[in-house]
């Protein structure tokens, strides 16, 4: 009896080596997503870092020399406009990125965060819920993005925001 189990054993191993031969890599689906949700990662990071030290380089670096950034007030075509809005972002607000949540679907995520800021020259403090829309080129870095958002906490910041790339 000690032999037949040794045998059905021995079957059981070599069919687990045959199949492993016969089916595709099963990590292989969601590798790209991994490097997605890593480097986005890293960029909001980024972003917490660079707002702590007021250098928008830091975040803008992430990006790809033609990125486009949409949101409910305004849109940036290009990595002059994207810069001088995050010059702007930076100058007029203190802010960081809180993640609730991120989904990645190939080179595409979305991220559920709250942006949590306070509005340097009154001391205003916002706390408004988004949701960002990353797209990423072949290159790493990302090529678009895209907020949305309830824009009735800053509708009275926004006016600033009036040189900064419409």
């Amino acid at each position: 009896m000690s032999r037949f189990v040794g045998k059905v054993g021995d079957l059981c191993v070599a069919f687990l080596c045959l199949s492993a031969f016969l089916s595709p890599p099963a990590f292989a689906a969601g590798a790209v997503e991994m490097q997605v949700e890593h480097i986005l990662v890293q960029t909001i990071d980024e972003y917490n870092q660079a707002m702590e030290a007021n250098d928008p380089a830091g975040w803008v670096k992430y990006f790809t020399d033609n990125v486009r950034r949409h949101s409910p007030v305004s849109d940036q075509q290009g990595k002059k406009e994207f810069e001088a809005y995050c010059a702007w972002e930076f100058k007029n607000f203190q802010a960081r990125y809180v993640t609730k949540k991120i989904l990645v679907s190939g080179r595409s995520a979305a991220v559920v965060f709250v942006w949590d800021a306070v509005h340097k020259s009154s001391g205003t403090p916002l706390q408004i819920e988004m949701v960002g829309i990353y797209e990423l080129a072949s290159s790493g870095k990302f090529e678009s993005v895209s907020f949305y958002y309830d824009t009735a906490k800053t509708a009275k910041f926004l006016a600033e925001n009036a040189g900064a790339g419409r």
